[in-house]
This record gives C-alpha cells, sequence and structure tokens, in this order.
C-alpha cells in the first residue's frame, strides 16, 4: 500500500482530492513539494501539445534557496515524474545524482531571469507554433481578448542572436525584461513566461498563446479591433490583484482542476 503524506492537491471542496506519495526520507519538505509542482506542470504542458519532444525548459526554485529544478534533457514531458527532476545551482550545475544530462544551453536564458528577478520563480520556455508564428511577425503582441490583458506593459522583446551557447547575450534579456514585465518574446526564437509558482508561470503562458491565436486570425481576417488603454490597464490590475477569480478557493482554479486531470491520465507524475 502506498503511504500518503498531507500535502494534497485540492479541487472543490473535500470532492476532488489527490494524495501524493511520502517525501524521500533525505529530501527536505520544500524540495519536495516544488518537485511535485514541477512535475505536474511538464505533464501539463504536455496536455496541451506545447513540447518539442526532449527540448525546451521549465524550471522552479526551490523555497528560501538558489537551487533550481530542470528536466532530465532526454526525457519527453509526459515521462517526466517528480523523483527524476535534477536540483541545480544558478549556473546549471548539477547537485543532485544523476544519469541525465542537462541542457546547459537551455538554461542559460532561465539564469539570466531568475538572477535578476528573485520574485520570478518559475520560468517555462517553449516552442509552440502559435506562439512562435508571433514571434516571427514584425508586429507586437496585441491585446485583443479580456485574459490577454494582463499582458498590458508586461512583455519584452529580445532579437534573436543564434542558440544562446553563452552569457554574452545575458545583459541584452535583464534589459528586455526589466523590473515589471513577466513575459519575453524571443524574436524568431519562441515563448518565455515566469511567475512566483508554476501555477503562475502556466496561466499566463495559456493566455499568451491564446490571444497569440486570435491576434493571427484578425490580423489575417482584416482590421483588428483595438482595446482602449483606460480598459486595458483596469482589466490588467483585475487580473494581478485577484478579482478577476471571482470569488474562487484558490487563485488559480485551473491549476488544480489541470493536476486533476494529468492525475487521472498517468498519476506516475508523482512519483
Amino acid at each position: 500500500m502506498t503511504k500518503l503524506h498531507d500535502n494534497k492537491v485540492s479541487g472543490d471542496g473535500n470532492r476532488f482530492v489527490i494524495d501524493t506519495p511520502v517525501k524521500p526520507k533525505t529530501m527536505a519538505d520544500n524540495e519536495w513539494k516544488a518537485r511535485l509542482q514541477l512535475a505536474a506542470c511538464y505533464r501539463i504542458v504536455d496536455l496541451f501539445e506545447w513540447t518539442s519532444v526532449v527540448y525546451n525548459h521549465i524550471t522552479l526554485r526551490i523555497p528560501n534557496t538558489n537551487t533550481f529544478l530542470i528536466n532530465p534533457f532526454g526525457l519527453r514531458y509526459d515521462e517526466i515524474r517528480a523523483s527524476d527532476l535534477i536540483s541545480i545551482d544558478d549556473e546549471g550545475n548539477a547537485l543532485s545524482e544523476t544519469s541525465w544530462p542537462i541542457n546547459k544551453a537551455g538554461f542559460n536564458i532561465h539564469s539570466f531571469i531568475h538572477r535578476s528577478r528573485p520574485d520570478l520563480h518559475s520560468i517555462i520556455h517553449t516552442h509552440e507554433p502559435s506562439s512562435q508564428a508571433l514571434c516571427a511577425l514584425d508586429s507586437p503582441f496585441i491585446p485583443l481578448t479580456q485574459e490577454a490583458c494582463q499582458f498590458h506593459e508586461r512583455v519584452g522583446y529580445h532579437d534573436f542572436r543564434g542558440i544562446v551557447l553563452d552569457d554574452s547575450e545575458g545583459p541584452e534579456i535583464v534589459r528586455a525584461l526589466g523590473k515589471k514585465n513577466h513575459t519575453l518574446i524571443l524574436k524568431n526564437h519562441g515563448l518565455i513566461t515566469a511567475g512566483s509558482t508554476c501555477a503562475w508561470a502556466f496561466v499566463r503562458h495559456y493566455a499568451f498563446i491564446r490571444n497569440a491565436k486570435v491576434q493571427l486570425a484578425a490580423m489575417a481576417a482584416g482590421r483588428v479591433s483595438m482595446i482602449n488603454q483606460e480598459a486595458l490597464k483596469k482589466t490588467r490590475d483585475q487580473f494581478e490583484t485577484g478579482e478577476a477569480q471571482g470569488g474562487a478557493k484558490v487563485r488559480h482554479p485551473e491549476w488544480p482542476a489541470l493536476i486533476r486531470k494529468i492525475d487521472q491520465i498517468d498519476p506516475s507524475w508523482k512519483h
């Protein structure tokens, strides 16, 4: 029988509760909880088909540390379990024992962001086609939907210079992100969203991609109807203060709902 501990992902009251295995004896509680959240995030990103087989990355800082968790380079996102994740320092060096390599080139961009913005603990980077198409356009991101208003004055842009194999682009990435942005459009490359938790980074990724699809379709169809600046700011503030959740039990109710979904599909993520 699998032993359970009290780290539960709750949904609506007590009806939907996911129990998770007891943490390894040698692992701190904060690391195990972080592993569960990040493993769930990888599975959810796979659920939405935002993956590039084994490429791209999602990172998460272990709370109250300068240690991060990242995927083993070579595993598909639908294979990743909490115990598979590799702990690394802020330069991408492995701190936990693993037989898998780390894609240090991929972590370079993440490391710039984590170092410059200690408030952004989780970062998602994908090469999802709709957002990549927008990254390839000579056009900025245009908020055209209610959910997209949360990106008003929160998006930075960085020009493509090739694969980021060293830290030479670090200062420009930091400058593009600034102090308030949580999203980066890597021109001719891909999308980055970040947040204080995996949930924040994910919901931003989801909203960006949805609006990218709308923007591409609207631009192809004809003249785009813009949202006025006052409405943009008001709606963004409603998202950032939590008003947009409209009385939900948790800040992002879609997050536990999606965890329940991936747990129904394959519960191995939490082991």
